[in-house]
């Protein structure tokens, strides 16, 4: 348990960080004097700046003040916090009682009984996305592939790979790959390898690039794969400046019936990058 018994008794908080920090701390109340039990207590605070704060204050004269949860939650969007919760006694004598650093939507929580232990952020993106059918692009536009694509949330980071199986209606169309997400992205990095022949050689095997614009071809193909089924693999990072949804995108050298198939099968994960 965590008790304040004097009326100069903290429990404070230290951040490191400007970033929305909720603390709400429940409390009861005893009298020393006649042992009888106040009512219940509460105190919620938010903190947005590197400082100290108090989040349970201290009790009256004769009183002690029994804290029985606490928590702790950054709920800034993107960025980290260290947070140390401290005991303050008469002195003033500073007692670190738990330090720890809370990633973006985690919590540190205090239970009687229990002690500190951490929150993950459930809501953590972490989606893996499949072609269930083939899906046909027959124009040089680019276009979503159809069941690869994730609603993503603004100012967060996420990684992405995927890997596209795909053919053309000939030898003599390219196919190309990229991805989009509705704003433009605050930063987006992609890079990509593209089968383009079932040749062993080196410089027949595939191609990359590294691109940072959206509906941008990892690579400019003027060959294909034709009938035969060929690999793409794309990986990347992304920071949305906006809500929005993002996708693997295909399109076509040139526009003719059965120009690119992606293939059922075809794959995709994205997730958050919390480290």
């Amino acid at each position: 348990m965590l008790l304040l018994t004097a009326t100069t008794d903290l429990i404070r908080i230290i951040t490191s960080a400007a970033c929305d920090v909720d603390v709400v701390a429940n409390y009861v109340e005893r009298n020393q004097s006649t042992f009888v039990v106040g009512a219940d207590g509460r105190q919620a605070t938010n903190i947005t700046t590197a400082t100290t704060t108090t989040v349970v204050g201290s009790p009256g004269a004769t009183t002690s003040r029994n804290v029985k949860t606490v928590h702790i939650r950054n709920a800034h969007a993107s960025t980290s916090v260290d947070v140390m919760v401290t005991l303050e006694l008469t002195g003033p004598v500073v007692y670190e009682l738990h330090k720890v650093t809370l990633l973006a939507g985690e919590a540190l929580e205090y239970v009687e009984g229990v002690g500190f232990f951490v929150l993950a952020n459930a809501s953590g993106l972490d989606r893996k996305l499949i072609v269930a059918a083939d899906v046909t692009n027959a124009t040089t536009a680019f276009a979503d592939v159809t069941g690869l694509t994730c609603p993503l949330l603004s100012g967060k980071h996420y990684n992405f790979q995927a890997m596209l199986i795909h053919r053309t209606d000939a030898t003599t169309t390219g196919a190309r790959f990229g991805v989009n997400i509705g704003a433009v992205p605050t930063q987006l990095a992609v890079h990509g390898e593209s089968q383009i022949t079932s040749s062993v050689t080196a410089a027949a095997q595939g191609q990359s690039a590294m691109v940072t614009a959206r509906d941008t071809a990892i690579v400019v193909e003027t060959t294909g794969p034709g009938a035969v089924n060929m690999l793409c693999m794309m990986y990347g990072w992304i920071q949305p400046s906006a809500d929005g949804i993002f996708a693997i995108r295909c399109q076509s050298e040139v526009a003719v019936a059965n120009a690119l198939i992606v293939e059922a099968g075809s794959w995709c994960r994205i997730w958050e990058a919390t480290g």
